[in-house]
């Protein structure tokens, strides 16, 4: 990984997760950050300072403002820039403290297909020790889809721990792993439980992850983002949560 994209609604209020991005970029080995800003940079968001720091840690940065159709800029720059990884910012300090994902990093989870690593509000970069992995299955549909997982694991000298949660529609082919899967996998935990979620709450202080990690699934994690009914691209707390850093795998599981 080698180019991120960080899109923010405010530099003021999310300054946080630009460091957060620049701490984490020099740990894995990237060059570059592009970061978006939907509302117009202004002399008080200090910009100069973090660009400072950008430099003492190796990283060019590069900052934008944007007005327009916010998904579909990031779905048009992400190709033209060859972006591996989009860091967000969970929710914004001023909209619902009931939300786990505002409406701008639920539509860049719902709407781009892009790897994304959701980092909750005002929260620093600590070093990853473990990693928690939620499945159902073992099988990955789409090539490449692990990569920034593994990439993450290899640079922070990191372990994954594979927690499969059998749910009412589990199936029997299920159980097969892909190989790739298999080998990045340090434990591997198993349960019964309604939901993918519930399983990571029955199991997150046994494990005590550093990162969570799960896939884009229809049903599961997030599936209220792909109702057909629902003009809402937020995620409320009572339906997923994490307080540590979330990395989405692209493609549906």
């Amino acid at each position: 990984m080698k180019t991120f994209l960080v899109p923010i609604s405010s530099l003021k209020e999310k300054k946080a997760t630009i460091i957060y991005a620049i701490d984490y970029a020099k740990l894995v080995g990237a060059e570059m950050i592009y970061g978006i800003q939907l509302n117009e940079i202004r002399e008080e968001d200090h910009i100069e300072d973090i660009m400072s720091y950008a430099k003492t840690q190796g990283i060019d940065i590069n900052f934008r403002f944007f007005e327009g159709d916010t998904i579909e800029y990031i779905k048009e720059f992400c190709i033209d820039f060859n972006v591996d990884l989009i860091i967000a910012s969970a929710r914004a300090p001023k909209t619902n403290d009931k939300l786990f994902l505002d409406d701008l990093s639920g539509s860049i989870v719902r709407k781009t297909d892009m790897p994304v690593l959701l980092i909750p509000d005002n929260y620093e970069f600590k070093d990853v020790n473990t990693v928690l992995t939620a499945v159902k299955s073992g099988i990955i549909k789409m090539e490449g889809a692990l990569d920034p997982l593994e990439h993450t694991l290899t640079h922070l000298k990191a372990y994954m721990t594979l927690l499969q949660v059998k749910t009412p529609t589990f199936l029997p082919e299920d159980l097969m792993f892909d190989k790739d899967l298999a080998r990045i996998t340090s434990k591997y935990y198993s349960s019964e439980n309604a939901t993918v979620f519930q399983g990571v709450l029955e199991y997150i202080h046994e494990i005590k992850p550093d990162m969570i990690c799960v896939f884009r699934r229809k049903r599961g994690f997030f599936k209220k983002l792909w109702s057909d009914a629902t003009l809402d691209n937020s995620v409320s707390k009572s339906d997923f949560e994490s307080r540590v850093p979330l990395l989405v795998l692209k493609g549906e599981q």
